[in-house]
């Protein structure tokens, strides 16, 4: 990771909804506190119930957050993007990691330490309510993926993920809409609770009808308006 340099910092920091509100002098101060860390694609930043001793700002890049279950099968319950908050968990709750955090691709991040957070949210109150937002949007994400998994079928819930990932990663290209973000199909399975083997054979059938194709391990969408009327016909 290239050295930043402290306007750099703060001025990542100030793009970040929690730091938004500080000022220059307030920014200054929690630059001071800030760590750069690099990841590989596929490295771990922490394992869960590790010791949460730091709070982290994603620069650059896209992070999971997932656990694993007894038969060694992961569940994926959200991923992350530049400007979002992660750690921020075991700060309110046990000090412990709640689930296993690895970059998806080439990461950059801000790491602040536990003291320096938890003085930084004493002083600025505000920030706290944000913080509570990001807990409600991790919870409902979670929530999502449980009644998904739970009431919906694998073509549905994929359908729901593909659109999701278009909206966020998403460039129109000719052919449709290719989602810059790199998964292999294991990692799809991941998202949304099935095998490998089942998202290949769903991915098959909509790539042998026109749905979608494969561009060097990108999702190209030929058909969005096929997925959109799928993901919404049992979400309504």
């Amino acid at each position: 990771m290239p050295i930043l340099t402290r306007r750099e910092k703060r001025t990542l920091l100030a793009r970040a909804p929690l730091f938004s509100g500080l000022s220059d002098r307030e920014l200054d101060a929690l630059v001071e506190a800030c760590r750069p860390v690099s990841l590989a694609p596929r490295e771990e930043l922490c394992h869960k119930d590790d010791e949460g001793d730091r709070v982290y700002l994603v620069v650059r890049g896209t992070l999971k957050a997932l656990t694993t279950s007894e038969e060694g099968d992961d569940i994926v319950f959200n991923t992350m993007g530049p400007g979002e908050v992660l750690g921020e968990i075991a700060f309110l709750g046990s000090g412990r990691r709640s689930a296993t955090v690895s970059a998806i691709t080439e990461s950059e991040l801000l790491a602040i330490g536990r003291k320096d957070f938890l003085i930084f949210l004493k002083n600025h109150p505000e920030a706290s309510a944000e913080l509570l937002m990001v807990l409600a949007d991790r919870v409902r994400h979670l929530s999502e993926l449980v009644e998904d998994t739970l009431f919906l079928n694998l073509p549905v819930r994929l359908a729901k993920k593909l659109v999701h990932y278009a909206s966020v990663y998403g460039d129109e290209v000719e052919g449709g809409v290719r989602i810059n973000l790199k998964l292999s199909q294991e990692e799809w399975g991941d998202l949304v609770g099935a095998t490998r083997e089942s998202i290949n054979k769903q991915m098959r059938q909509w790539h042998e009808k026109g749905v979608l194709s494969f561009d060097s391990g990108y999702v190209l969408i030929a058909r969005p308006e096929f997925l959109e009327q799928l993901a919404g016909c049992d979400i309504d």
